[in-house]
């Protein structure tokens, strides 16, 4: 080993920085490696039996192509993620625990890493420098869906919290993904009933394919629609609205939140759950991707949700934190009941009453004193 040049790189200043980098790139390329192969289709692939180099490579158009997919498998043996054995390659570590399905939301979330969040990071200021902003096609819906399970265990608390357990309930959930969470509130009464909203047909096709496996098509329907054109009474005893209030603008939300208060029956409550100013890398780049987007904004702090809660008319807002030592927060407020409305619609109505021969002569007097 040669010393000489080692020493020459320390004494510039160049040594530790390059250290320090070279430990970063190693789960770079672990990230990008794991999302890979679910993009491929390998890791359903190699879960299930070994698979040779011959079976592979037989997919390959040329000499050049299998030259280059052996350079590929090459990589994820280096990266220990594959294992090429006597019977062929296999799924190793890391790689081996996300092919379970259990797994799937956190193997989403590392596909929208390696897509989603590395285009965020790498191109967003050179299209701000052009005045270009991103939109809701940058991302993939179906992606979304499952990755946005991976705080499923989390948000579950607060639906056993405030989803109520008997009797007729009519919940709307505006913006319903996979309707996994739906469906988590009808196992937990078995009377309630849902309309599930959803901006993009493909998810709302998903979600309806979903419900019909479930055997909830009876009680839950699932809608393409907008909660700021759907036309309908006040009829919801719950709306929920999880992971989506930054698809809105900032200055959009209170007039959002007071549009889905006059779908809710007096009384009836709002469960808004969301990432908060303040958050993990994660929820930073969530932070990101709101600020960034042409239809939507940034995360909302803490209070100015409770703000804009408060100023969209909900009463009583209460939250919960989450995950312990992380900004992701729950939301519940209420709306008017019918006697606090109608006192406050009497409020608002100017003084009709008929005036009286003696309040007329009252103000006659009035009007005839002269000006001092």
């Amino acid at each position: 080993m040669l010393l000489r040049p080692l020493f020459r790189v320390f004494a510039s200043g160049q040594l530790l920085p390059a250290l320090a980098a070279n430990a970063l790139y190693k789960s770079f390329y672990k990230v990008s490696y794991l999302a890979a192969l679910e993009n491929a289709g390998l890791m359903s692939r190699l879960r299930r039996a070994p698979v040779t180099f011959q079976s592979l490579a037989a997919e390959a158009p040329d000499p050049k192509a299998v030259e280059a997919l052996l350079a590929w498998l090459q990589m994820g043996c280096k990266l220990g993620l594959l294992h090429l054995g006597d019977e062929g390659y296999t799924l190793r570590g890391l790689a081996r625990k996300l092919a379970q399905s259990q797994n799937d939301a956190t193997l989403a979330l590392t596909q929208e890493v390696a897509s989603l969040h590395h285009r965020l990071i790498t191109e967003s200021v050179p299209r701000l420098r052009e005045g270009r902003t991103w939109g809701l096609d940058n991302q993939d819906p179906v992606l979304t869906a499952r990755s946005s399970r991976a705080l499923e265990a989390f948000q579950r608390e607060a639906l056993e919290r405030w989803i109520p357990k008997d009797g007729t309930c009519r919940l709307l959930e505006i913006g319903c993904g996979s309707a996994v969470y739906i469906r988590y509130a009808a196992m937990l009464n078995p009377q309630l009933t849902a309309l599930g909203l959803e901006l993009q047909d493909e998810a709302a096709c998903r979600a309806q394919d979903n419900i019909r496996a479930w055997g909830l098509h009876d009680r839950v329907r699932i809608e393409t629609g907008d909660i700021r054109t759907v036309q309908g009474e006040a009829v919801y005893d719950v709306a929920t609205l999880y992971n989506n209030i930054y698809y809105f603008p900032v200055a959009e939300r209170v007039a959002i939140l007071a549009c889905i208060g006059r779908h809710l029956r007096p009384g009836g409550s709002l469960l808004l759950v969301t990432c908060c100013q303040g958050g993990s890398a994660g929820i930073q780049a969530l932070n990101l991707w709101g600020a960034t987007n042409r239809h939507g904004g940034r995360l909302p702090d803490v209070a100015e949700m409770q703000s804009q809660l408060a100023r969209a008319g909900f009463e009583n807002v209460d939250t919960m934190r989450l995950i312990p030592g992380d900004a992701f927060v729950a939301f519940h407020a209420h709306t008017q009941p019918s006697d606090t409305r109608q006192r406050s619609d009497r409020r608002a109505r100017p003084n009709r009453r008929p005036a009286t021969s003696r309040s007329l002569l009252r103000q006659s007097r009035t009007r005839s004193r002269p000006r001092r």
